[in-house]
């Protein structure tokens, strides 16, 4: 069997004396495209990763940040509620309100939902037509603040 396959390669060598030499260029290309191809490769791979990990760091800034709902502009119920988006990353709030040149008027107890009703007291305080500043800041289990909203203004109008 042996002598058979030595005998059809002679003949092939023969007839196609150039093979040794293809043979050796189409290994070479063949070792170089695996090369590019697995770089190619590695490279898709490390930006995917950079991608995810600018989207893991969109994720966490917007974690920071509450959005809140209600209330806005105009306040023209007799009990003002506070109603808020929960931060991911908050154990608890608080909530403040301030006049406009920012002196704190009230600041509840820490509270885990994300809605809270203004004590009647110091409902009672607020002027009306007045311009008052709301927001709420989230805080960790170790008591260390996290997150926060931005102001928002209200008008009482009631």
């Amino acid at each position: 069997m042996r002598a058979r396959v030595q005998a059809i390669e002679r003949e092939i060598l023969e007839e196609f004396p150039e093979l040794p030499r293809w043979k050796q260029r189409a290994r070479r290309w063949g070792i170089i495209g695996l090369v590019f191809g697995l770089g190619a490769l590695a490279l898709a791979e490390f930006l995917g990763w950079f991608a995810r990990q600018e989207e893991l760091q969109r994720q966490r800034e917007r974690a920071r940040i509450i959005q809140l709902i209600s209330p806005v502009s105009e306040v023209r119920e007799e009990s003002i509620e506070f109603v808020w988006r929960p931060s991911p990353i908050a154990d608890h709030y608080v909530v403040e309100l301030s006049d406009t040149s920012y002196r704190l008027i009230w600041r509840s107890p820490p509270v885990r939902e994300v809605e809270l009703r203004l004590p009647d007291a110091v409902r009672r305080q607020l002027q009306r037509g007045e311009l008052y500043l709301w927001q709420v800041r989230g805080f960790d289990a170790e008591a260390r603040e996290v997150a926060n909203s931005l102001f928002e203004e209200i008008r009482i109008v009631r």
